[in-house]
């Protein structure tokens, strides 16, 4: 029964108890009548302490004078428990010696270092944490809100958005945890202001979210200077005016500064985030813009302009938004469960992968020998680097366990949160396209043999090497022009390393690598073996160097055996690399590397190949590669394999093998 109604019938029989509790019942309607955000509102209040008055301040100020930015009011203060800020003498001092270093002319190397060696002095237990609710003034809040709605209202960008969508993309009074409560508006509006100045003159711009964050992003990129994979350590330095000083080169770093420098303009942006990408190591973290009729538009924090679609072709698993408003299901998970992943235990964000890539549901069963009925919530893992990364929860109701809005042509695993974290309560599974969910349980009845070449998927960089394989040729001559030279093998598919078995006798002096494609020759290695398995050496001939007294472009970085180091011709079309071995040879083997990443089979370094089984990795043995592919014997078949270089580096990736060939996840 709805609480009004009970309260209501409770007081029309009044009269056949007398007057007695009248006042009590009286007061219990007035708070069964609260909708729930007039309850949150009041809790917040109460939460605030000390500082309920300056919030207090806050709305007695647009109460009698703009109702909507009263519900603005309302909706920041309600939803503030939970952010947090610093506070204090210690991180006070920490930023006075950051600011010289900052805003320096050292390099970002120098920069790096030094902060990172403040981190000594000002250790974790020294700097205070606080409440927002509890310490923020009712000035700023004002002033944030005025702010917000004079763009929102007045501005070219949000004219456009729903007051909802208004809290969330324009509204809230900082864009990250942690942030300092300074003029961050103001001071960021200048920020690349310059580069929509002349869409006054044409219609087509001069209300176009899309188009203002566009060129905005892109010219920030240029004077944040990006530098990906640096590990800076610091405390959170979104603080006036570090905010395009930061040396760091990760995405979450550049997606705040991008959604600040934005939001700052009045373009309203959120920022959306991978917490681990279903088919690579890592996160990802990125800005969504709201643009006209309510599309979206995304953008890589300082890195160029808008993108059609984020990162297409690459499996994102899942898919969160950050927000000021907490996650009510997110609230129920860390208050039900004693131990939850540590990249869940954020409330202010919401699953909003189906708006990347059209989901699924899914369900699932614990094994009976690994169920444990103590446990509420079961999750689902990808896997990460070297580990499952749980992705996704669901409340446990029953044997069957249902997720929502999964992508397709993911490898999933369903697991348990303990004390001892992650463990399996079932073999993982593929969601294919068809959504089948095909388990992985290897047949350790049912062995085959495999072949493998890397350890890691084919990415961006090292595809657009590889296609410079395609449509070259292997030549072997016995004039030193190859007048007469003869094809010993034509590279007619995308490749990136293998050997190749000539497939007669004939000798030859003259052996070469030929890509008669217009773009420069690339190869990392290139060598010769006799029918012994020997390496054949030879005189180094070949077109000249686009990188003259570079060792490591050199035509000798193609014998090296260093798959860093490769050869690059003068020439952009018919360049070549060979050897000249004074006489002529039959070559038995003949073994190509393409310009790469080092996650092909390297000659000398030791492999050791492992099946996924119920609870654990289990080894397939260990190798010492001597050829750029691997052979591994009695693989149980259906299973979930991983390759791992013992020897070096730390790209590895998750595969199945199929059809004679890896496919990766």
């Amino acid at each position: 029964m709805d609480i009004c109604f009970y309260i209501f019938v409770k007081i029309a029989v009044i009269n056949y108890y007398g007057m007695k509790n009248c006042f009590i019942l009286f007061l219990l309607f007035l708070i069964g009548c609260q909708s729930v955000d007039e309850v949150k509102l009041e809790q917040a209040l109460e939460f605030s302490k000390e500082n309920r008055s300056e919030l207090e301040k806050v709305l007695e100020h647009y109460r009698d004078s703009d109702e909507l930015k009263l519900e603005a009011a309302k909706f920041l203060i309600r939803n503030m428990p939970g952010h947090l800020s610093y506070k204090g003498g210690a991180i006070e001092k920490y930023y006075a010696e950051v600011e010289p270093i900052l805003l320096s002319d050292s390099t970002a190397e120098v920069k790096e270092k030094l902060m990172n060696s403040l981190l000594s002095r000002y250790p974790s237990n020294r700097i205070e944490r606080v409440q927002d609710i509890h310490i923020i003034t009712s000035d700023y809040l004002i002033k944030n809100i005025d702010s917000a709605f004079d763009d929102w209202q007045n501005g070219n960008w949000a004219k456009q958005i729903s007051f909802e969508d208004f809290c969330e993309y324009l509204l809230p009074y900082k864009c990250v945890d942690y942030q300092a409560l300074d003029n961050w508006r103001e001071a960021l509006r200048p920020v690349c202001e310059g580069v929509y100045e002349d869409f006054q003159y044409s219609r087509i711009y001069q209300n176009s979210a899309y188009w203002a964050a566009s060129f905005v992003n892109d010219s920030l990129g240029k004077l944040i200077k990006l530098r990906l994979g640096d590990q800076l350590r610091s405390y959170s330095l979104f603080k006036v005016p570090f905010w395009t000083k930061i040396p760091s080169g990760l995405c979450g770093t550049y997606s705040i500064i991008s959604l600040g420098v934005l939001r700052s303009k009045g373009i309203p942006v959120v920022n959306d985030f991978i917490l681990q990408w279903a088919t690579k190591d890592s996160d990802h973290s990125w800005v969504t813009v709201l643009t006209e009729n309510k599309n979206k538009a995304y953008c890589e924090g300082g890195e160029g302009g808008i993108l059609g679609f984020m990162r297409p072709g690459e499996c994102k698993g899942k898919v969160y938004r950050r927000t000021y408003a907490p996650n009510d299901t997110l609230i129920a998970l860390n208050r039900e469960s004693e131990y939850v992943p540590r990249k869940l235990r954020d409330v202010f964000m919401k699953d909003v992968t189906d708006e990347y890539v059209h989901t699924v549901k899914i369900s699932t069963k614990p094994l009976s020998d690994l169920k444990k009925k103590d446990e509420t919530y079961a999750y689902l893992a990808v896997y990460g680097q070297k580990e499952w990364v749980p992705i996704c929860f669901s409340e446990i109701k029953g044997n069957t366990i249902e997720f929502n809005n999964m992508e397709r042509e993911a490898i999933y695993m369903p697991v348990y949160y303990t004390v001892n974290g992650v463990e399996p309560m079932n073999y993982p599974f593929l969601l294919d396209h068809n959504k089948k969910q095909i388990y992985l349980i290897p047949d350790k009845n049912k062995t085959i043999s495999i072949i493998l070449h890397r350890k890691f998927p084919v990415m961006r960089r090292a595809f657009a090497k590889g296609k410079c394989l395609k449509g070259s040729f292997i030549h072997a001559a016995n004039k030193a022009d190859f007048s007469d030279a003869d094809t010993i093998y034509h590279f007619k598919q995308f490749t990136l390393s293998g050997n190749i078995v000539p497939k007669d006798s004939a000798t030859y002096r003259y052996w070469r690598y030929f890509c008669p494609e217009p773009y420069n020759c690339y190869i990392a290695e290139l060598g010769f073996y006799n029918s012994k398995g020997e390496k054949m050496k030879g005189d180094i001939i070949g077109t000249g160097e686009y990188f003259k007294g570079v060792q490591k472009h050199s035509r000798e970085a193609a014998f090296d055996e260093d798959p860093f180091t490769f050869y690059v011709s003068d020439v952009l079309k018919n360049g070549w690399i060979g050897m000249d071995f004074g006489k002529p040879v039959t070559v038995g083997k003949v073994n190509y590397l393409a310009r790469s990443d080092d996650n092909n089979v390297r000659i000398g370094d030791l492999y050791e190949l492992f099946y996924w089984d119920v609870t654990g990795w289990v080894s397939l043995g260990r190798q010492l590669a001597t050829d750029l592919t691997l052979k591994f014997d009695k693989v149980p078949d259906n299973a979930l394999l991983i390759l791992r270089d013992l020897t070096r580096g730390r790209d590895e990736r998750i595969f199945v093998y199929k059809n004679g060939k890896q496919v990766w996840y």
